[in-house]
């Protein structure tokens, strides 16, 4: 059957980063991507509580403390640690998400494109994105729409750019000029995309440059504009083989050009041209990186090339083969002339790094040492470890071996305001100072110097990119590790307010004077002639040998984190486990925790920083405080009451009333039942309230608090009762006509919010009362809505200028958000209900932008609709304005929800002419269906709470209860409530459950719980990181005794010459590292490491499974046990060999204190093998190994020992081996997949097919569907092959013996032509993925299929490297027609972040000479498209599928991640 791809989480691993104001003109913006994931932050300073750590902590200077997201994680465990410690308060830097866009491509870089301004009207600057392969496209941020326009589209794919010598995959790299005048894409090795940047006032003709003959040195081979797309330009397309092209219409281009003369145009850019390396200058071949570089009138490069080819086994014959040039761009004459060039550099050159002024010139990055050049070519480097001087013969450097330093793969960012002093953070996190000896205006040295502070990796592992923030602080973004924004300080450094106008502010006193007597000397310093620099007197330089830098401070930097990115990844194993809870907590979590979670390796593998584990769930389990049963319970609502005795203290004393600690807390809890209602005191225990005024007749609709807790306000269906805080009755006011005189109509639903109180009544009218200064409610004027009908209403405090200008009487502003019945949206802002804010006449079709209109506004540029179509609207029951967000930053939304209870999220923002609107926010989950839609749901409707667990978050009752909740990090999420139906929640915030909830479920089980601590809720599944400060290579679940079973790695010095590892080691010399591993028990109670089992120092564990295995030839009898494969390694000279061990998991005596600590690892068997044990996998009670090229099939005999009874000899390393019954998978790295069996009379191996292309393979696991069997296999480029084992048997099933078809295909002489009876496996389908899949895990799936389905369906669940998870799933043909022709629709028709094309995207090439049709998979994603549609578009698709959207969104929900319901 057809398959689907489904993303369920994204990826989590940052790759780049830009730093400029790009939503508004000034407020600099963070841009990060993810692979393919683009997000826009802004920082916000945040007023944090710091402990000062010892000095003695290896963290001193990183406070642990403030790294975490949740309010929870800033507090820290106070019972667990009394020592009395310092504090003060310190403003904290926090990223704060503004946009979030997933891209059809692989993004490679970013760079900054400055604007077309039109006379006074200033706009941001715009974002050039480079692609995978060879595209760049110009975004800019549209403020009404509040997302991304594209711009332009560049892309040079084209055959004649790529040479058949360069290999495939190369990365590109995209750099900008400085003076934003140019930006160069390198792709193909040695090929430059040069895209002129627009300049101000600059001369138009140089449109008309000079033709291909007239060109200078650049002309051969020039390519003209035909690869620039303008989306605005009249276009038409064309498909010819595989390549999309596209050309403005017939005269476009000269009409762009004639605008252009006439300064009417307003791109940015000028033609691009493309060119290779080698038309530059002849001497350039085989790139290895470029920049442009500073201080230049002209955009100038700085390109880095090896012309001829040497590698570390060579260099006694060739050395110092790298050379680099400089070369300035005239980009008009497309010419370029050299200006520098130094020969002979060392080989292990990797990067070029352009420094800004006052330093200059450009930093060459080697893997032994560091060189900078400066603007006349003068070379100033030094060595960093003792192989410089084996690897090169190259000058000039100086001495710093001792450092031992590997700079393979560093990154370097600069420290603004440090005059110059560069951070280098190397390949394992360790980082250090790069600073200069300036002599005049030259520099005369380079030295590098060691953070005393943070001795060990200051990030987690390779750094993928570095950016400065401004205020002394930094973004750095991590491979593998947590991504941080890293704040620095000096030592000793004091802020002290500046003597002289523009000077440090970190100046010391004796600084200052030493300047004054330093500005006589100011011109000789301007011309080289004295060693003094003023830059020298600041603290900036890490050495100097001015006379001012002997008498300045030089504290030493201290860095501190501030906020960080959590990568949960990368996922290299994943377990299934069981949530697991201390033995008195087992009864109350009973029906409220998901039967399974996924556990996952976290963290690089090169250093312990940032390593540990990944806990994921996709329903949140709640900590139970206490749980009693109540099933009259309706709803139930919870108040926090203000005593006013505190008031009359002011006449007996001079101190203010101040508010006691009880009071921060809920007092009473309001339940209705039917008919009635009832009160309870909220203590250690719920007691009844009698003796008061509190009137129990009718049921409760509404509870809230007015006058900051003073008046309690009880809405029933016929009266507003108001009682004071000891439920003494204050006011009652009744329902009243004032037509008639009689009676009015009933209330039917209320919001409270202090100190209005809203009511809407069955008639549709709704009644405004508002608390007066004499604490009574009054009746405010509604004249400007009467007579209109309304069908639900919202309040929402904002914040006082947040959206309307600020008033002295006014400390907040009240905005009420209504919908009539004719589903119209209007939003007063109280107390004038004459004229609303917003008024959308279009509400009721859900569009992408909801504002101040009458007209429909379009779903997208191309998006036409037919009458069917445009009558459709939404069936909207309820709507609520409320903040969402965190301790950090909240942000008020607009929640809709429909009467099948579908949430759309609506974000309220400002426009450019300062008016309300509301985009939509994308929500892919869709609700579990009621059973019967036409009975009116008993359910209270959302419920608003302002502080739950840290978060401002709205929940859902109903049938499938979900919280809604965003991140200062995300957007907002639908996280559901593990359990069954709930009819009402609360908040519930009192001593013993500290900003907790309490909920009543369908069963009338009531529960008093807390928001799990310590768990993430950036992610569409809320995750937890537990910092194990181990690297982890594999993990197990281990379900008998209910653990967690880890594989863990640190690295230790190598040795050849001592067979234990364990020689002396000069500290001075680098040496050679190797991996040395342990197998660990981890307690899932407290998740530490409670019993290790010790390898040999050279030994690392590679797999570890957990296998039933048979214990007993006679009684066949099969026990869980943990095997465990291992690799010993002593350096290439010599064969690596493996291990294969067995353990089981027993119980013992516990620490005193630790109860976890009863579980123990004890060994069963051990045998050391030839090659790496490097897969393991259990097949029908035997232990089967992939041992270096062949595979062996053993069996644990009585003696506890291991008896080989079958193998089979492979061509190459095997990578991966899965087993489905007796049937066994296999994977290598270069010959792709096997397919074989397992028998045991006779014991053998049995070959039934095989791949016959060439693949390596990461991952590959079975998919049965039915009666047929698919393979999925995931190679290292990110393709993933749907292949079939078909002998062409009708009634095949993996369970029955394969070896059987052969038999009766021979007899029937019955041979498949494509798969030689099964013999060769069939490609069916591909499609790219630009995240690496590591794992494939075969689950069962739960819910109910689709018709056609077969009844015992199976997913895949792929666990990437980025951090991301995913699923591939079958479906029914038809589902799969009818899904496709919708997917083709929303691909052609729709709008796409960048001008991308997602079909392209997922495209694999076929490399299969049979000629296969592979058929294409469906993208989940851009089918959760069609659910953020507007109703009209969405009816339209649906109709030309053939199909009603209904339907559509029953298959689309079918389809998604509604088969884990164990999770």
């Amino acid at each position: 059957m057809p398959e689907i791809y489904t993303e369920l989480t994204p990826p989590t691993s940052v790759t780049h980063s830009l730093v400029f104001p790009f939503t508004t003109t000034t407020t600099p913006n963070l841009i990060l991507t993810k692979t393919n994931v683009l997000q826009i932050f802004t920082t916000i300073s945040v007023q944090t509580e710091l402990t000062a750590p010892a000095p003695s902590t290896p963290d001193a200077g990183i406070d642990r403390r403030i790294v975490g997201d949740g309010a929870d994680e800033e507090q820290g465990d106070f019972a667990g640690d009394l020592t009395l410690q310092r504090t003060k308060l310190e403003d904290v830097a926090k990223l704060v998400l503004i946009a979030e866009f997933t891209l059809a491509g692989e993004v490679t870089g970013l760079a900054r494109v400055a604007a077309r301004h039109d006379g006074d009207d200033e706009k941001p600057d715009m974002l050039l994105i480079a692609v995978r392969e060879a595209k760049m496209s110009l975004v800019s941020w549209n403020r009404d729409r509040q997302t991304l326009e594209t711009v332009s589209l560049h892309y040079y794919e084209r055959e004649e750019f790529w040479s058949p010598l360069v290999s495939e995959g190369l990365p590109s790299q995209l750099v900008v000029d400085p003076g934003m005048r140019a930006v160069v894409l390198r792709f193909a090795e040695d090929m430059l995309a040069v895209l002129p940047l627009r300049q101000e006032g600059e001369d138009e003709e140089m449109l008309d440059g000079p033709g291909e003959e007239e060109d200078v040195e650049m002309a051969e081979g020039a390519e003209e504009e035909d690869d620039d797309w303008d989306p605005n330009a009249p276009e038409k397309t064309e498909v010819k083989g595989g390549e999309r092209k596209v050309s403005t219409a017939i005269g476009g281009k000269g009409k762009r050009k004639e605008a252009a003369k006439s300064g009417k145009s307003d791109l940015p850019f000028l033609p691009s041209f493309v060119v290779s390396a080698a038309q530059l200058d002849d001497a350039i071949s085989h790139v290895l990186s470029l920049a442009f570089l500073h201080e230049y009138r002209e955009p100038t490069l700085g390109i880095l090339y090896s012309p001829r080819f040497t590698w570390t086994g060579w260099l006694d014959q060739r050395k110092d083969t790298i050379c680099y040039i400089v070369i300035t761009l005239d980009l008009e004459q497309k010419a370029s002339t050299p200006i520098i060039s130094v020969q002979g550099l060392p080989y292990d050159l990797f990067k070029v790094v352009p420094l800004t002024p006052p330093i200059g010139g450009s930093l060459l990055l080697g893997a032994n040492e560091i060189i900078h050049v400066d603007q006349a070519g003068k070379t100033t480097g030094v060595a960093v470890n003792s192989y410089t001087k084996k690897s090169t013969n190259f000058g000039g450097l100086a001495d710093q071996s001792d450092l031992c330093l590997a700079l393979e793969g560093s990154t370097v960012v600069e420290l603004e305001g440090e005059g110059g002093d560069l951070l280098l953070i190397t390949m394992n996190g360790t980082a250090v100072i790069v600073g200069f000896r300036m002599d005049g205006r030259n520099v005369s040295g380079v030295k590098i110097t060691k953070i005393a502070n943070h001795p060990g990796p200051l990030v987690g592992g390779f750094t993928t990119t570095a950016v400065a923030l401004g205020g002394k602080r930094l973004f750095i973004g991590c491979d593998e590790g947590d991504a941080r924004i890293l704040k620095w300080k000096r030592k000793g450094e004091k802020k002290k307010k500046p003597i002289m106008p523009g000077l440090h502010e970190g100046l010391e006193d004796q600084d200052v004077e030493d300047i004054y007597d330093m500005l006589d000397d100011v011109d000789d310093d301007l011309y080289g002639g004295s060693s003094t620099d003023l830059s020298g007197a600041r603290k900036d330089s890490v050495f100097t040998d001015s006379r001012v830098g002997d008498h300045r401070a030089t504290g030493e930097y201290v860095f501190q984190t501030h906020d960080r990115i959590i990568n949960l990844g990368p996922f290299r194993s994943i377990a299934m486990g069981r949530p697991t809870f201390p033995p008195d907590a087992l009864e109350k979590q009973r029906g409220v925790v998901p039967e399974l979670e996924i556990i996952a390796t976290a963290g690089p593998t090169n250093t312990p920083e940032d390593a540990g584990l990944t806990l994921m769930r996709r329903s949140i389990a709640p900590t139970i405080i206490g749980h009693f049963g109540f099933p009259a319970c309706k709803a139930l609502w919870t108040v926090r009451a203000k005593s006013m005795k505190a008031e009359t203290t002011q006449a007996t004393g001079p101190d203010e009333p101040t508010r006691s600690f009880d009071e921060e807390y809920d007092r009473y809890l309001f339940v209705s039942k039917e008919g009635e209602s009832q009160v309870f005191r909220v203590g250690d225990a719920f007691e009844e309230v009698r003796g008061t005024d509190f009137d129990a007749d009718g049921d409760t609709l509404e509870v809230g608090i007015v006058g900051e807790g003073a008046r309690i306000v009880q809405v029933v269906g016929e009266q507003v009762r108001v009682y004071d805080c000891d439920m003494g009755l204050a006011q009652i006011v009744p329902m009243f006509d004032e037509e008639t005189g009689e009676d009015g109509p009933a209330i039917v639903k209320a919001k409270i919010l202090d100190p209005y109180v809203i009511l809407l009544r069955v008639d549709g009218s709704v009644v405004i009362y508002k608390l007066d200064k004499s604490m009574e409610l009054a009746e405010e004027e509604r004249d400007g809505i009467k007579g209109v009908k309304y069908k639900s209403a919202s309040l929402y405090k904002a914040r006082k200028g947040e959206f309307f200008p600020a008033e002295d009487d006014k400390d907040a502003d009240y905005l009420l958000a209504m919908m009539t019945e004719d589903r119209t949206l209007q939003v007063f802002k109280l107390p004038n209900l004459n004229s609303p804010v917003c008024s959308a006449d279009h509400f009721s079709s859900l569009p992408p932008i909801l504002k101040q209109s009458t007209e429909m506004i379009p779903t997208s540029p191309r998006a036409t609709t037919t009458s069917a179509a445009a009558s459709a609207t939404e069936d909207i029951t309820e709507i609520l304005l409320a903040d969402l967000g965190d301790h950090a930053a909240r942000e008020p939304y607009l929640i809709v929800r429909n009467s099948q209870d579908d949430i759309t999220f609506y974000k309220l923002f400002l426009t450019s002419s300062s008016s309300i609107s509301f985009v939509k926010s994308p929500n892919p989950v869709i609700s579990t269906p009621r059973t019967n839609l036409a009975e009116t749901p008993t359910y209270r409707q959302m419920v608003s709470m302002e502080n739950v667990g840290g978060y401002a978050c709205v929940f859902l009752p109903g049938t499938d209860p979900a919280f809604i909740i965003k991140t200062a990090k995300s957007t907002p999420r639908l996280h559901r409530l593990a359990g069954t139906a709930v009819r009402a929640l609360s908040s519930f915030n009192t001593a013993s459950a500290d900003r907790g909830f309490i909920y009543v479920d369908v069963a009338g089980g009531v529960r008093v719980s807390l928001l799990p601590q310590e768990w993430n809720f950036d992610n569409p599944w809320h995750t937890k990181k537990v910092y194990l400060n181990e690297s982890l290579r594999a993990v197990a679940w281990y379900d008998p005794m209910s653990v967690c079973i880890a594989a863990t790695t640190k690295r230790v010095p190598f040795s050849l010459d001592e067979d234990d590892g364990r020689g002396e080691f000069d500290e001075t010399q680098l040496q050679p590292m190797i991996d040395s591993g342990c197998l660990t028990i981890i307690s899932p109670l407290t998740w530490t490491v409670v019993d290790r089992y010790e390898f040999a120092y050279n030994e690392v564990a590679l797999v570890v499974n957990t296998i039933s295995l048979e214990v007993s030839e006679h009684t066949k009898e099969r026990r869980q046990l943990v095997a465990v494969g291992t690799g010993i390694f002593r350096g290439e000279d010599h064969s690596a060999r493996g291990g294969i061990y067995v353990f089981e998991i027993i119980e013992v005596v516990p620490e005193p204190g630790k109860p976890e600590t009863n579980r123990k690892l004890k060994l069963v068997t051990r045998e050391e093998v030839k090659g790496t044990v490097s897969a393991l996998c259990g097949v029908n009670g035997y232990l089967l190994a992939a041992q270096g090229q062949k595979i062996m099939v053993r069996g644990l005999k009585e003696d506890q020992s291991l008896l080989p009874v079958a193998f089979m000899d492979m061509n190459c390393y095997v990578t991966v081996a899965k087993n489905l019954g007796g049937l066994v998978l296999f994977g290598d790295f270069m010959k792709s997949v096997w397919f074989t069996g397992f028998s045991e009379e006779p014991y053998k191996m049995t070959l039934f097919g095989k791949d016959t292309q060439d693949m390596e393979v990461v991952a590959a696991d079975f998919l049965p569907d039915g009666r047929q069997l698919y393979f999925v296999v995931a190679d290292a480029k990110g393709a993933v092959r749907v292949l079939q084992y078909d002998p062409e048997r009708k009634f095949f099933y993996p369970r029955v013996c394969v070896w059987e078809y052969k038999a009766f295909n021979k007899k029937n002489k019955k041979i498949d032509p494509k798969s030689l009876a099964g013999q060769r496996l069939i490609h069916r389908a591909a499609f790219h993925t630009p995240h690496e899949i590591l794992s494939l895990s075969l689950l069962p799936r739960t819910t109910p299929t689709s018709p056609g389905q077969p009844e015992e369906s199976h997913l895949l669940l792929a666990a990437t490297r980025p951090g991301s998870l995913s699923l591939i799933t079958t479906l029914p043909e038809n589902s799969y027609r009818r899904l496709n022709i919708l997917q083709n629709q929303i691909i052609v028709a729709e709008e796409h972040v960048a001008g991308l094309n997602p079909k392209a995207f997922r495209h694999v090439a076929a490399n299969d000479k049979t000629g296969e049709f592979l058929r294409g998979v469906l993208d989940r994603g851009l089918l959760e498209r069609w659910i953020g549609l507007a109703t009209g578009r969405k009816a339209e698709m649906a109709e030309r599928a053939g199909m009603e959207a209904n339907a559509v969104r029953e298959e689309v929900r079918n389809v998604g991640g509604e088969g884990l319901g164990f999770l």
